[in-house]
């Protein structure tokens, strides 16, 4: 798989500048090399301190600094941060021009500390520098012309990155709903499937991305029966086939909180109590649950050489929140408490990438709704034990952890957040010691 990478890599600079030396500046300034941060105890490695562009959705598409001089109309104007900021989050500071679009969106989170970005699509606002994304698949055909316009434009992208010292380290993009295996429409996969899933592994492999995936789990949560989830691993396998034979690009399925529910894998049971209050019901039938959950599952069913899984880690505290109490085979209300620091820990490798997204608790008795409610990392009301979860997982070092908040965009009311929010998490990521 070596070979396969640097295939890859020596792909993905093809056409490019050599990528110069990262100068780190302003809050940067404190990272330094995986080896030395593992020394000095921080554990989310400076040279692995990500973001999902999710989380700053709003600049990308925003007409930025540059492009705005250049039309002659004013920019959008926002706070992001005083002097003091941001040890006292409230030092908004001075009105100031906002950044827009991918290249001075990369410059801020280069500058903020973060050293590799997730995407969450590659789309931005045609004025800004790069232009739009074009169409890989117009009418949902891989045209020829189409693939090298935007393979054009990853090559484009890749510069934008190297100028400030950015790894692109993933991206919640397309995957085929066809796929070569049994329980694939004919057993194979389309030919517009196979030749669109091409042209975006190229594309991550000219961003130099190891890893490629989806914002999704890997099939429905609202099915736990066992049968859909065992059909799930024979896809991703298949498609990783392709991907990591290929490219040498894993591709990685995401989780939210129901992934984490119970496996419904026993036979039909009688139930009697109330799943979550154990209050007296009427007799009820139900499927069984062993006590597994669904992406264990998917993990069982699957080569641990091949597929991934990237967690969001507040999606998994809010499944150990919800998802409490099961029905055994007998039918019996069982407790059991979800851990997520344990499910990673008993197969580290096999979580290469993290979401790291903070929460507060709402206060919300257990098993109502989801617990915990979006803040920036390290937010001084975090619930969620994050110190705890790096320092017993195992690997130090070796996961890629990308800050995401659903809810950092400020909208028009303040469209300076998400960039603040950004700079606040950076640093809460750099400071975590153990």
């Amino acid at each position: 798989m070596s070979g396969k990478i640097n295939r890859r890599r020596l792909l993905a600079g093809a056409g490019l500048t050599a990528a110069a030396a990262f100068s780190p500046l302003g809050p940067a300034s404190v990272f330094s090399a995986t080896a030395a941060s593992a020394a000095n105890g921080r554990l989310i490695p400076g040279g692995k301190l990500g973001t999902i562009t999710y989380s700053q959705r709003d600049v990308p598409t925003r007409l930025g600094i540059a492009a705005s001089a250049a039309l002659g109309v004013a920019p959008t104007m926002g706070y992001l941060g005083g002097r003091n900021f941001p040890q006292d989050p409230t030092d908004l500071g001075p009105l100031v021009p906002l950044p827009g679009g991918w290249l001075e969106l990369f410059e801020f989170l280069a500058k903020a500390g973060f050293k590799q970005i997730e995407f969450a699509g590659y789309g931005q606002h045609a004025s800004n520098p790069g232009g739009a994304a074009p169409n890989p698949a117009p009418g949902g055909v891989t045209t020829p012309e189409a693939r090298a316009a935007y393979l054009a434009y990853a090559r484009t992208l890749r510069g934008f990155l190297d100028a400030f010292g950015l790894e692109a380290i993933g991206n919640h993009g397309f995957v085929p709903n066809t796929w070569n295996g049994p329980g694939s429409a004919g057993g194979a996969m389309t030919a517009q499937d196979y030749n669109r899933l091409q042209a975006e592994l190229e594309f991550a492999a000219i961003l130099g991305m190891p890893f490629m995936g989806t914002g999704s789990d890997p099939t429905s949560a609202n099915n736990r029966n066992i049968e859909p989830w065992t059909l799930a691993g024979e896809k991703w396998s298949a498609l990783n086939e392709i991907s990591v034979g290929q490219w040498g690009i894993q591709m990685y399925t995401h989780n939210h909180s129901p992934a984490y529910n119970f496996l419904q894998d026993g036979p039909l049971v009688t139930v009697t109590q109330h799943r979550i209050t154990g209050e007296p019901i009427a007799p009820t039938q139900v499927r069984g649950e062993s006590g597994k959950r669904l992406m264990q599952h998917y993990l069982d069913v699957t080569n641990p050489d091949l597929v991934v899984i990237e967690m969001d880690v507040y999606w998994a505290h809010v499944a150990q929140h919800q998802h409490r109490w099961r029905y055994d085979w007998e039918g019996k209300r069982v407790e059991d408490i979800f851990d997520p620091t344990a499910q990673v820990a008993k197969q580290t490798k096999r979580y290469p990438l993290f979401h790291a997204k903070d929460g507060d608790a709402t206060g919300q008795a257990p098993g109502v709704g989801d617990g915990y409610s979006w803040i920036p990392f390290g937010d001084p009301r975090s619930d969620i034990n994050y110190k705890g979860f790096y320092s017993n997982i195992g690997a130090k070092g070796f996961h890629n952890s990308n800050y995401e908040q659903d809810n950092a965009p400020g909208g028009n009311g303040d469209p300076g957040q998400s960039l603040r929010f950004a700079r606040i998490s950076a640093a809460g990521m750099a400071a975590l010691r153990g």
